[in-house]
């Protein structure tokens, strides 16, 4: 097979534009989600209502209930109940319009990590003892949706579906790679972020892995400008990653300082609750800059042994059925 059949093999998942639209209104509610829990998180109102799935006995709570910290838990359920709602409706648009197989599962992988995601959310309002555990595959598996429909926005967009020159990914380790060993990174980082909110470590961990992400995100972007720099397709997404890492970092050390300053406090106040919920919504933005960085690499860089154009071959085969 020739080396532009395998890239237009790759671009198989096709454009379909009301799904398209609709994701992106999903992505864009999923990072209301994400500020919402992290107001939930920075100003510990995680144990405001004392049922799940219920609030207070009831689906609809009236405005008596509605106060102090309540608003902030609340809050979260009603959007995270929109998404999964939303989520549903994508996936069974999927289903019946007649989207690509790899459309398809994707959009059922999503629906049931939001699934998931409100089971692990249940588990942390009935097992208080072990919130802070529970908050990390809560989460990640937060991070992981949100990327995920990052991905399929970037899948079903007409952009994907244009034909694009082949370039040799000659970069030693290869750019493909590394852009994906960059993401592994990136998304174990806001675990341990949200292990360390949650009081379930200290913040070394956390020290530890923003030191790793950047050394990563570093290499990566440098060998993307290194070596296709000429093409805005690569170059942008790679310096955005590096905009918003450079962001994360400094939000970070803000957040952590204001939350020194603050721990004698009664009860969170700002800048200590912006700051991190900035510091929450700019690591998804990270990560979702890398998603989008991943997935152009993939589809324009040449393969470099004959396996990966098997990998290829096989994304066909799940898409075409």
């Amino acid at each position: 097979m020739k080396a532009n059949e395998c890239i237009n093999e790759f671009h198989i998942a096709g454009t379909n534009r009301g799904l398209h639209r609709l994701l992106i209104v999903l992505a864009s509610m999923t990072v209301l989600l994400l500020v919402a829990g992290a107001l939930v998180t920075s100003n510990e109102a995680g144990d405001s209502v004392p049922d799940w799935p219920l609030s207070f006995g009831r689906w609809v709570i009236n405005s008596n209930y509605f106060v102090a910290n309540v608003r902030f838990e609340y809050s979260h359920r009603v959007i995270a109940f929109f998404v999964g709602t939303t989520t549903l409706v994508l996936a069974l648009r999927a289903l019946m319009t007649g989207a690509r197989p790899l459309i398809r599962n994707l959009m059922l992988v999503a629906f049931a990590g939001i699934v998931i995601q409100a089971l692990i959310g249940g588990a942390r309002v009935s097992f208080p003892a072990y919130k802070p555990l529970i908050a990390i595959p809560h989460a990640l598996v937060a991070q992981s949706f949100f990327a995920l429909i990052v991905g399929l926005v970037v899948i079903t967009s007409a952009r994907w579906r244009e034909h694009k020159p082949l370039m040799e990914d000659s970069a030693h380790p290869s750019a493909r790679w590394l852009v994906i060993l960059t993401f592994c990174g990136v998304l174990a980082q806001s675990a341990l972020g949200a292990g360390f909110r949650h009081g379930a470590f200290g913040v070394i961990p956390h020290m530890v892995g923003a030191a790793v992400v950047f050394l990563l995100t570093v290499w990566t972007a440098l060998v993307i400008v290194h070596y296709h720099g000429r093409d805005a397709y690569l170059r942008r997404p790679a310096l955005a990653v590096l905009t918003l890492l450079s962001s994360q970092l400094i939000l970070g050390l803000l957040a952590y300082t204001a939350r020194l300053q603050s721990r004698n406090d009664p009860q969170p106040l700002e800048p200590m609750i912006t700051l991190t919920v900035a510091h929450v919504v700019v690591g998804a933005l990270t990560l979702a800059s890398v998603v989008v960085l991943a997935l152009r690499c993939w589809g324009t860089l040449s393969p470099a042994n004959q396996d990966d154009v098997q990998v290829r071959v096989s994304l066909r085969a799940q898409a075409t059925g």
